[in-house]
Order: C-alpha cells, then structure tokens, then sequence
C-alpha cells in the first residue's frame, strides 16, 4: 500500500467523494441489469452515454489541472523560487493522480490553460461530455502555435458554426483546426518544410534475430508522397490482375526493384497528387491553407512554391525575399506533372463533378470522391480511404454517381454489409448521409468542405431556396432498406 493510499485512509473523505460513490453505486446497478438483460438497442444507448459521462469528468479533471497548475505557480511567486519556470511541479503532481507517466503532461497543462482562458465556447461544449479527450487535445494542441487573440478567434468560429466537427476522429479534427492555424503561420511553416528537407536520410538495419534488414528513413514531402501514392496504384494493377502477394508484399518488392534498377538520377516518376486550393491562394497570394491528397493541409506558400517550380532560401520568407530558383537536389528528379481543376459551385464550398451510368465506379470519379471525402466516412473513423461504394446499394437501386458514391477503409466498408446497416443520402451539397447500423441509433456523417474549414452556418444555409427544396424531398421520401 502507498503512502498516499495510506494517508488518506486515516482521513475524512470529503463529502464529494461519498455523494459520488452513493451515484456510482447506483449507475452500476444499472449498468449490471443491462449487461445481463439489456438489448442490443439498449446497449448501444448505455455505451454511448457512458463515454458522456467520461468526457465530462475529463474535463473536469482537466479544470482541476488547471487550478493545480495556478496553485503551483502562487507557491513558486511566494517563496521566490523556480523563477525561470513557475510552472515546475505542476506536471508531476498532476501525473501521479492521474496514475501515468509525466511525460507530454507538460502540454497537456498548456492545452488546459487554453481550454480554460481562450475557448470558453468549446469549454463549455466539453463539460456536457460532447468531446472525448482525445478530440479535445486534437483541437487544443495546434492552437498552441497562434497568439491567444487567434485562439479566441477560433473559438467564435467554433461558437456560429457548433456542428463543424461531427463525426470526426481526432485525426480529421486536427487537420481541421490545423487549416486554421495554417491561415496564420504560412511563412513560419514553409520554413520548417524546407529544414525537414534538409535533414532527409535513409537508414539501414540489420535484424539478425528476424533475419531481415529494416529500412527507414525521412524524404521530402513531395518525392516521398510520390513515392507512396506509386507504390500504392502499381500494387494495386498488380493485385487486380490476379498475382498471390498481399499489398505490402508487392509494395516491398517493387520499392528494392525500383533502388536497384536504373540509374540514382533523372530517373522518370509519374507524379498525379491531388491539391486543393483557392484561386485566391494560388493567384493572389493569400494565405487560405491548401489540402494535399494523402497528407492533409499545408501552407498555401508551399503550393505555390511547387506549382510555380520555385522555392524561398530556408533562412528567408515570403515578405523577405523573392522567390529563387528550386534547389538542385530537386532538379535530379524528372517528374511528370498533371494538374486537375476540380470546381466549386459558384458562391460554395462544395465540390461538383460526374455521374456515370456504370455499376462500377470509373476511376477519374473514384479519384474525385477520394479527394472529396479524405478519410473513411464512417463517423469518427481517421482511416484513409481505400474504397469507394454506393451509399445505397446497387442492388437496391442506387445509382453509381458522386453524390451516391462514399469513400471507405476496407474495414468499415465491410462492416455496412451487416444485416439491418442501412445509410441514405440526404444532402448533395454538402454531401451529407445518415448511417444505421442496426440498432436504434444513426449518425450524420458531411464531407469536409472544398474551402475553409467549417460549412456554411445553418441561418445562412436557410437562404438558399434549392437547399430547402432538398431537405423537403428528402423528408418526404426518406425511408429504410428495402427487407
């Protein structure tokens, strides 16, 4: 027994403590009686209020960080001591109750201040239990990079359009957020871009007990998105045409064949990467963050830097010098490059393209709902897509067009074959569906928008005639799967 176990058993536990072991000790009851009786529908409703209920002490817990770390600070100010940082202790003593390692809990601190000193709206949105911890931390982290004015700009943002984050996983969330921050941190970020650039290696390890040789490595951003994306497409060809490797074998195989044939420069990669970005950003120099197929955001200078063939000095940025020529290192590489317009409806932020009369989708309309939806579909599923399928199922009448078409992970686009998964499309613009996975529940899932990072607000929405004609036909011929 520890000393701190054994401190507080000599102790009056205080009053909070046993009004919370009286609720605890009711809510497991509850709890029992549905792990032994409950059904489906009801288990699926208890899950998914008791992570409410753990998000919500979460914050709380994080509040109670937070005082601990003022406390801390008032302690060090009246004794004269940790003068260069007043904050020492703090992460320790928070680590111990916590029962973890105190290691990252120091950002964690900086991320509580944040949640609890700049983004009142989100705070609030956290104590009701709408936000895991995870998520929390993916919007909190990378508001860390902007002044708290900036933060607070965010959290009005956040505060008119609250829905701007349903369904997502933390992975889509920070990239969400990281648009935002892009906004205000182009030049910094472009210059860390090229200083990653600089420290790009490859290492060899050899594994005598695996009887193998590890690879690994750092490229430059755009030679080694290359690089996956062609590996990815070749291995693909490949396995469609019937040869007995898995993916990963065929990716290995055609990586050491690829290092070992031909000559180290000049050698020819067809590069086809998708990048969306305004024509404010890329013509008129602003600073709206650009999406890179199979990366995610990145600062509009370095787009431009790219599509131009022209790079900033490491040491410079954009208002400090000129554009020079790209450094030699990238002229070693002859790249084949396509550049594809995709369009936004005049005034929006969605993305419109194609249908097709084919039951399988074609590959240039495959490759606009990829781009389009950027991760698995499934709410809070951070996959990568790897499929595209019909909402509705082609058996049951679902035609094969980018407004019934959705992207998946292998994974989860196996899962909606469950009986009694059923999903409906019910806005084109966004592309927003309603997925029913057999139990009592549903879930809203909207592709990201083309532009910005949040859709347009409900009120705003409510202007536009022909979004209102949808939702009425939707509502009018919304029903379930035909059993």
């Amino acid at each position: 027994m520890s000393e701190a176990m054994a401190q507080r058993q000599g102790q009056d536990e205080p009053a909070l403590h046993e009004d919370f072991e009286v609720q605890m000790k009711q809510l497991q009851n509850k709890l029992a009686w549905i792990e032994e009786h409950g059904s489906k529908a009801d288990c699926v409703q208890a899950i998914e209020g008791l992570e409410g209920l753990v998000s919500s002490f979460r914050y709380h817990q994080a509040g109670l960080a937070h005082q601990l770390e003022k406390q801390v600070v008032r302690e060090h100010e009246d004794r004269g001591t940790s003068i260069d940082d007043q904050t020492r202790g703090a992460a320790s003593t928070f680590a111990l109750a916590r029962k973890q390692s105190p290691q990252g809990v120091r950002n964690f601190l900086v991320n509580c201040r944040i949640l609890f000193e700049d983004t009142p709206n989100f705070a609030a949105a956290c104590s009701r239990g709408e936000f895991t911890e995870a998520q929390a931390q993916a919007i909190l982290t990378p508001l860390q990079d902007v002044r708290a004015v900036r933060r607070v700009e965010f959290d009005e943002i956040y505060a008119s359009t609250p829905d701007m984050f349903d369904s997502m996983g933390p992975k889509q969330i920070k990239e969400t957020v990281q648009q935002f921050v892009l906004g205000y941190t182009s030049d910094p970020e472009s210059k860390k871009q090229k200083s990653s650039e600089e420290n790009r290696h490859v290492r060899f390890h050899v594994d005598e007990d695996a009887g193998c040789v590890k690879l690994s490595g750092e490229l430059p951003l755009i030679a080694g998105l290359a690089l996956k994306m062609y590996l990815r497409e070749e291995a693909r060809k490949l396995k469609k045409q019937g040869d007995p490797r898995t993916l990963a074998q065929i990716k290995a195989d055609l990586l050491t064949s690829y290092m070992i044939a031909g000559e180290a420069t000049n050698m020819r990669i067809a590069l086809n990467v998708g990048v969306i970005m305004t024509d404010r950003a890329l013509f008129l120099g602003e600073r709206e963050p650009a999406f890179l197929e199979g990366y995610g955001f990145i600062s509009a200078q370095t787009a431009r830097e790219w599509i131009g063939g022209h790079q900033i000095p490491n040491q410079q940025t954009f208002e400090e010098m000129e554009a020079k020529l790209t450094p030699e290192f990238i002229e070693q590489i002859e790249v084949m490059t396509e550049l594809t317009r995709l369009y936004t409806a005049p005034g929006n932020q969605e993305l419109i393209s194609m249908d097709s009369k084919a039951r399988i989708f074609p590959e240039k309309l495959k490759k606009f709902i990829r781009i389009r939806d950027r991760h698995c579909r499934t709410p809070f599923c951070d996959g990568m897509v790897e499929e595209i399928d019909h909402v509705v199922q082609h058996a049951r009448g679902g035609p094969t067009s980018v407004f019934n078409g959705d992207g998946r992970c292998s994974l989860c686009n196996k899962a909606k074959e469950l009986a009694g998964w059923y999903e409906y499309v019910t806005l084109k613009g966004p592309h927003s569906m309603v997925i029913c996975p057999g139990s009592s529940m549903s879930y809203h899932s909207t592709a990201p928008p083309a532009a910005g990072y949040a859709h347009k607000p409900f009120p705003q929405m409510m202007c536009d005639s022909n979004w209102i004609s949808r939702v009425k036909e939707q509502l009018k011929n919304q029903r379930g799967p035909d059993l």
